[in-house]
């Protein structure tokens, strides 16, 4: 991985137009980048369109589990953001669901434990398995004499993402399973993210508040199937049959978005763009790289910057 210690700056039309000289394809978080909250951060269709009008292609690659696939594209049309299909879209209950069946040969049919919201249980219904625990209306009410608590022995492996109906219930019948022979269901956790930036300025506790709780609790790791994952990386690289040197991670998270694109060693080394849009502000960016002229985390300084990618659209204009 190239070393990135002072990223570039995109602040003017001939900078933008060698960024995308550099790159055919581009990966885009969507918290923070694309929208915040329910509402579309400014001049993000217009960019995307930037993309479509010069051939470009591009993905979303979000580590909000809440929300499926088929939820994410009526939410893009909802924003004004048209022609945005389902196979260019991967939230991280989609590669659970991947997860479960590809690299854990799970055969369709079995039954998964869930903790989490809607997106993971659609995801996994939509792949062929038979989803537990989730909405479940016994997990609603504390009652430690519920059969709910019960292992059933067919589970073949819990999957654990963002939620916001986070109770003692769900925690202890979740924990059930983590514990269950000897720890030996698969645990897949959808993200390691703490927060995510929310509306109204508000910063929001995100999946990996929950996936980390979970781990902390049974004592044991999980299959991280979120960014920085290199694995869920490769596998949108070769679905989408995109060139890692051509391609540039858009990201707010430095160690999430930014880093993922630099582990997976996107654009021969200088593929990663952070927006400050989001969660992470200029001067989280400047910590970080003091951090990283001190031999800190390389990892996450990204190798360009910029406010957003609305600004990104305003430099393009004529």
């Amino acid at each position: 991985m190239t070393r990135k210690t002072n990223p570039l700056y995109i602040s003017s039309r001939n900078t933008l137009q060698h960024v995308l000289n550099l790159y055919d394809n581009f990966l885009f978080d969507c918290d923070g980048v694309i929208w915040l909250g329910e509402a579309l951060i400014p001049g993000a269709a217009e960019f995307i369109q930037l993309l479509v009008d010069n051939n470009k292609g591009f993905a979303f690659v979000t580590n909000n589990s809440s929300n499926s696939r088929n939820t994410y594209l009526r939410k893009f049309a909802k924003l004004g953001i048209p022609n945005i299909t389902k196979d260019l879209l991967y939230p991280t209950c989609y590669s659970a669901a991947l997860e479960v069946r590809d690299q854990l040969k799970v055969p369709l049919g079995s039954k998964i434990w869930v903790l989490g919201d809607h997106g993971i249980e659609e995801e996994l219904q939509e792949m062929g398995y038979t989803t537990l625990g989730c909405n479940d209306p016994k997990l609603d009410h504390l009652d430690l004499d519920s059969c709910i608590l019960e292992v059933d022995p067919d589970v073949k492996a819990v999957v654990v993402g963002s939620t916001k109906e986070f109770n003692y219930m769900r925690i202890s019948s979740t924990l059930q399973y983590l514990l269950h022979n000897d720890k030996s269901i698969p645990f897949i956790g959808c993200n390691i993210d703490r927060t995510y930036p929310g509306p109204h300025g508000l910063t929001l506790p995100a999946g990996g508040s929950v996936v980390n709780y979970m781990a902390y609790t049974a004592d044991r790791d999980f299959i991280n199937v979120g960014k920085p994952s290199t694995q869920f990386l490769d596998i949108i690289l070769q679905d989408k049959q995109f060139d890692r040197d051509k391609t540039l991670m858009i990201g707010d998270t430095l160690y999430t978005d930014i880093k993922s694109g630099n582990d997976g060693n996107l654009g021969d080394g200088r593929g990663s763009l952070l927006v400050l849009s989001g969660g992470t502000k200029l001067k989280d960016l400047q910590k970080v790289i003091d951090g990283a002229n001190g031999s800190g985390e390389h990892d996450l300084v990204p190798s360009y910057y910029i406010e957003s990618i609305g600004h990104l659209a305003k430099l393009i204009e004529p």
